[in-house]
Parts: C-alpha cells; sequence; structure tokens
C-alpha cells in the first residue's frame, strides 16, 4: 500500500507533484463517509482510488510516465555498466536542479519511506528509512554519490555492496541483487506491488494455466459488463500456439478470434480484468492513464468498483470523463485536478485543498465551468472559421 508519493522535477513536474493517499480527517466524518474507499493501517485511514484530471497536455500523464521511470531504474539500475546513461527528462524551462523521488509505502506490514536524487546524470543522493517498532529508523543514507551511513545490524556487510555500487546505480537495487534481505524485501515491493500500465499483460501470449485460473472470473466480470460473450476459451491450434476464442449469446456455437474480431473496447476491458484480477487480492497499486479510454463509463466504474472491493487494492487513473468526477463515488481528496501554469509547470490539487468547496457543491460542474482551472479554454468555432 502507497501512503504518500513526491516527484520533481521530471518533465513537465518542476515542484513537488504529490499522490497523498491520506484521508482527509477535515471532511465530514472522514471515517464515516464513503468507508469502502478507505483501507486501514494501524488506525489510520488510507484511500485507495485517486483519479487525476485536467485538460489536454495539462500534465497528467507525466505524473505516470514519471513514476514508471523511478520504478524502472530501481528495478534496473544494478545493470547498468559503464557506457549507459540515465536517460530522463528534467523539467526543461529551468534547467540546473536536481530531479527526485520519494515514496512512502508498506510492504509486509512495515512502513518504510524511500527517495533518491538525481543531477546530471548520477545518483546524488538516496534514503531508506523504515518503522520496525512505529518508531522512524534509518536503515541507510547516502549522499554526494558515494558517502554512505548505515544503521548497524540492518543490512550485513554493507561495505561490500557498495563496492560495487557506481554513480548511475541505486544502492537500494545492488543491494537487492546480492541477496540483502531488508532490501529485496523493498525491491519486491516496487516489482510485484506497483503496476503502471497495461504493458504487462499481453492477450496474444496467454498460457492455458493463467488462462484457466481467470476464466470463471472474467467471464463474471464480462456478465456484470453486459458484453454479451457468454464464453471464451484457449484452443491450441497447433502445438505450443493458442488462439483466444469467444462465443455470444446469439449463437454458443460460433467462435469469434477474440484478438481480430472483437472490439477494442471489449480487448481494452479484458487486459484491464487480467492486470486487476493477478494483482488485486494481493493489495498492488495499479498506475494507468486514460485507463477508461474506449471503455463506457458503466465499465468504468466496474473497474472503480472491483479495486475498491478487494479491500486492499489501489489505483491511480488519470481521464477525461467528467463524469467519473462523481462527490458521491470519490471523495475530495480522491479527485485531483492538473492545471498547466503559465510557465509551464503542471500543478497538482486535490478538491479538498481547494477553498470554499463544499458537501453540496457539485464538483462536476464546477470542473466544466472551469472553476478548477482544469479544461481547456477555446474560442467559438464560428469565429476560428471566419477568421481562416
Amino acid at each position: 500500500m502507497i501512503i504518500c508519493l513526491r516527484i520533481k522535477n521530471f518533465y513537465s513536474l518542476r515542484d513537488s507533484a504529490v499522490l497523498d493517499f491520506t484521508a482527509d480527517s477535515g471532511f465530514r466524518n472522514s471515517q464515516d463517509f464513503l468507508p469502502e474507499n478507505l483501507i486501514d493501517f494501524s488506525g489510520d485511514k488510507f484511500v485507495n482510488v485517486i483519479g487525476i484530471f485536467g485538460s489536454n497536455a495539462a500534465g497528467k500523464s507525466n505524473m505516470i510516465k514519471a513514476i514508471d521511470w523511478c520504478r524502472d531504474l530501481i528495478l534496473k539500475s544494478h545493470l547498468y555498466n559503464e557506457g549507459d546513461e540515465l536517460n530522463y527528462q528534467p523539467f526543461k524551462f529551468d534547467s540546473g536542479k536536481p530531479s527526485s523521488f520519494y515514496i512512502d509505502f508498506v510492504a509486509d506490514g512495515i512502513e518504510y519511506e524511500y527517495s533518491f536524487e538525481l543531477y546530471a546524470g548520477r545518483i546524488i543522493s538516496e534514503e531508506l528509512y523504515y518503522y520496525p517498532h512505529k518508531r522512524r529508523s534509518r536503515v541507510f543514507s547516502r549522499t554526494a554519490t558515494d558517502s554512505y551511513v548505515f544503521k548497524k545490524g540492518v543490512i550485513q556487510r554493507p561495505a561490500e555492496v557498495q563496492a560495487n555500487v557506481g554513480p548511475k546505480t541505486l544502492f537500494l537495487s545492488r543491494a537487492s541483487s546480492m541477496g540483502r534481505e531488508i532490501a529485496q524485501i523493498v525491491y519486491r515491493f516496487f516489482l510485484n506491488q506497483m503496476v503502471i500500465g497495461l504493458d504487462s499483460v499481453d492477450l496474444s501470449k496467454l498460457s492455458a494455466a493463467d488462462f484457466d485460473t481467470h476464466k470463471s472470473i472474467l467471464l463474471k466480470g464480462l456478465e456484470v459488463s453486459d458484453i454479451d460473450i457468454v464464453d471464451i476459451r484457449l484452443v491450441e491450434v497447433q502445438p505450443g500456439q493458442y488462439s483466444l476464442q469467444s462465443f455470444h449469446r446469439e449463437n454458443p456455437e460460433i467462435a469469434f478470434d477474440f484478438l481480430k474480431e472483437e472490439s477494442e473496447g471489449t480487448k481494452r476491458l479484458m487486459l484491464m480484468l487480467m492486470l486487476l484480477l493477478r494483482k488485486v487480492m494481493d493489495g498492488a497499486t495499479f498506475f494507468l492513464d486514460e485507463f477508461d479510454l474506449k471503455l463506457h463509463f458503466r465499465l468504468s466504474e466496474f473497474v472503480l468498483k472491483l479495486v475498491k472491493a478487494s479491500g486492499k487494492a489501489q489505483m491511480v487513473f488519470t481521464s477525461h470523463n467528467p463524469l467519473l468526477i462523481d462527490k458521491d463515488s470519490l471523495r475530495p481528496e480522491q479527485i485531483v485536478f492538473v492545471t498547466k501554469q503559465v510557465d509551464g509547470n503542471s500543478e497538482f490539487v486535490p478538491v479538498s485543498d481547494y477553498e470554499g468547496v463544499g458537501s453540496k457543491t457539485d464538483l462536476r460542474k464546477a470542473y466544466l465551468q472551469g472553476r478548477f482551472d482544469a479544461v481547456p479554454y477555446v474560442g467559438d468555432a464560428r469565429d476560428v472559421l471566419a477568421d481562416l
């Protein structure tokens, strides 16, 4: 479970862009309002869904891209060699400042805080803290690229790991590859509990075992979504080569090639269901850019309800659909508006931080009217045509 995540100086995110999952105690009765949207950890409440809304090019996707890049660095930097480059993109209009990543999360029932900074293609700082007895304790800290402080006894033979860490390698990544237990716990969190995009699911490469495991739930999901597919089968057309086939209510005897003949929306829903069903009960956090693309609003609602129903999974999504801005299904801290400032910086602000927004405010109407500055301002089409 993620408690808080902060990105700075990546793409259009010049200032700290924050995704805070902490439930807002100041809104109504925090624990009574939409309790299905809350996750409990050690008596504190955290939200399970955050929706990011804004106009085109406001910076919504840049948040997901930045998180994905940082996760990739954590998982792969121990493989970097001398000629490899840290190909990240800092904010272009204000160079000369470090880029940073910070995350506060829970793994195996313990809270951790992990962060690192980059500058000029080098890692300039890195820290890991944890709360083994509900008190903050340092695991290690790294400054000036190669200056370290370790808590005694937490990481075995830390100097041995340090000797194998370069300016483009994260200590966490190297320590995990060298079998240090606490580093492996954190590494596995990023590997298994942070799921970004739909790329991890390829319907053309489904295994029979993977398909059989989820078939009944997939069919239930399609049924609830009011799609007229009554059966799906993975048929071996040649030794080792499978074809995903679907069968419809109209005539259940006729097979359809799922990948070639079903709609893009149906295929996207299947991808999403496969992804969620693999990880949702493990308490993973999903990051999906424009997750409702090609999906009917009711199907988008169904996906969000699936995450909430798990009781422990989380999801961050971006969307342009104002129907999802619903105060009866999302709490104010779960709705984040993104605006592009005149200096090019993307600003992320949850509804709970806006002044004058109360329980009677029609959020959807206010959003469309431009009250949150997160909608595009366009001229009159007739005037544009007249000018042309």
